[in-house]
């Protein structure tokens, strides 16, 4: 029986308008109910939209950071969730927000009936957004929504395997990935894209944001590139470099399929993945991090 899924990853302008941080940040939100309306009025089951929308275009400081997003977590439900409702879609809103007093980079989830359904905690923050405040969470939660168990990893999680991985193990069957990582290239960032739904037999959906559109995309902006990605690394929908959405209908009852992978014929790839596994020879991944001084390129042989 098949399971018809329909995705959107809704690409966002990178351009905040206003002068002082407070218009920028109603401006961000303003944008973003436009276009999640958009993907809603598309058909979408789900839609996600960029890392920390809320802060796009404003300068943080440790000093200023608590007081700009202090009610950006219920800012976007009173937003959003209208939104969610209206077009029965859930969505996936990444905000830098004040939880319990403290930033963090969180992705609020919110279901198809409007209701809040919980937050994602970013776990590998940078040093950047640490200078400003954020501190990182420590769990990889799975939400069921739309009919879909899904799972979000943001930015600097998926440089690390482990990150999509857990949330393979703990059920996801899609997996989100809002990120404002710039473009090095497009053999690096292809990688990137695709890799979580190879090694883990899911659909993964990379949502950034897009370059104006008067301007030409060059390494060292952001990638955009938002897209929906099948388990066996095909893309299902791009929406490119500039602002738009990737819309696409996946099936969520057609793994990856393999042939002649561990025996003869075809058989779901998924599964015989994970019964392979050694986590009894992985013990190397938990042990404690013994920190290294970072080394600038400039001081290279």
């Amino acid at each position: 029986m098949k399971r018809p899924l329909t995705i959107a990853a809704v690409q966002l302008p990178s351009v905040a308008t206003g002068k002082s941080a407070a218009a920028r940040q109603r401006a961000n939100f303003e944008q973003a109910e436009t276009w999640l309306n958009d993907a809603g009025k598309r058909g979408a089951n789900i839609a996600c939209i960029g890392e920390t929308f809320n802060t796009i275009g404003i300068p943080l400081t440790r000093k200023n950071a608590p007081a700009i997003v202090k009610s950006a977590w219920l800012e976007t439900v009173k937003r959003f969730a209208p939104i969610a409702k209206r077009h029965r879609m859930a969505i996936i809103a990444p905000v830098l927000a004040l939880v319990d007093k403290v930033v963090r980079n969180v992705a609020i989830v919110i279901d198809e009936k409007g209701h809040v359904a919980g937050g994602y905690q970013k776990v590998h923050t940078i040093e950047n957004e640490e200078a400003y405040g954020t501190v990182p969470g420590n769990a990889w939660p799975v939400f069921k929504v739309a009919g879909a168990r899904i799972g979000i990893q943001i930015c600097h999680d998926n440089s690390f395997p482990e990150s999509a991985r857990c949330l393979a193990l703990n059920g996801a069957e899609i997996i989100f990935w809002p990120h404002v990582m710039s473009g090095w290239g497009d053999e690096f960032m292809d990688i990137l894209l695709r890799g979580p739904a190879i090694y883990n037999g899911v659909h993964h959906v990379p949502v950034c944001f897009g370059c104006p559109t008067d301007q030409a995309w060059m390494p060292g902006k952001l990638i955009g590139r938002s897209s929906i990605i099948r388990p066996d690394g095909t893309v299902a929908a791009d929406a490119g470099r500039h602002p738009g959405i990737a819309l696409a209908t996946i099936d969520l009852a057609a793994p990856r399929i393999a042939t002649q992978f561990t025996r003869p014929g075809d058989w779901v790839w998924q599964i015989d993945m994970l019964n392979d596994r050694r986590p009894d020879t992985y013990g190397v991944f938990t042990q404690p991090v013994k920190p290294q001084k970072p080394v600038s390129a400039r001081k290279l042989p």
